[in-house]
């Protein structure tokens, strides 16, 4: 599951976003792109280039695996603090084993394998949680958020 917050927060930096937005993504056509689109506009302004395109491709990968492995995914929300960003994506499934702690590396000729770590490697922290609906996977990003390019 996920550390503590006091293990992946900078000491003194929780509280309440100072940003958050979220969309429910079941039955549309097209739920990556709609997590795409929101995550750019909600970080526009609020956060550099690369966390930006960091949190996009995770939260791409975070609602194609609830699609792939629950059937859908339910919603995605995101939210901006001054130290970072946490996006988390719900999904109904309730196999909280399906998302490995620690994903394996893909062989070369693998077609698949590789999301999970990417997560891995570009989210300061992350995991998996039980909530209401199903499951949660929630990622966290501690890059200097307010600090737009």
């Amino acid at each position: 599951m996920l550390g503590s917050a006091s293990t992946v927060l900078p000491s003194g930096h929780g509280g309440c976003p100072a940003t958050h937005d979220a969309i429910n993504l079941r039955g549309l056509k097209a739920p990556q792109w709609a997590a795409r689109r929101i995550v750019r506009k909600t970080l526009a302004g609020k956060a550099g280039i690369e966390c930006t395109d960091d949190v996009v491709l995770v939260a791409d990968e975070l609602v194609g695996n609830a699609i792939e492995h629950a059937g859908a995914a339910v919603n995605l929300s995101l939210d901006v603090y001054d130290w970072g960003v946490v996006v988390q994506v719900g999904d109904s499934g309730e196999d909280l084993a399906a998302v490995p702690g620690k994903p394996l590396v893909a062989q070369e000729d693998d077609e698949g394998g590789r999301g999970l770590f990417l997560v891995d490697v570009l989210a300061s922290a992350w995991g998996v949680q039980r909530d209401k609906k199903g499951k949660r996977v929630i990622a966290i990003f501690l890059c200097q958020a307010g600090d737009a390019d």
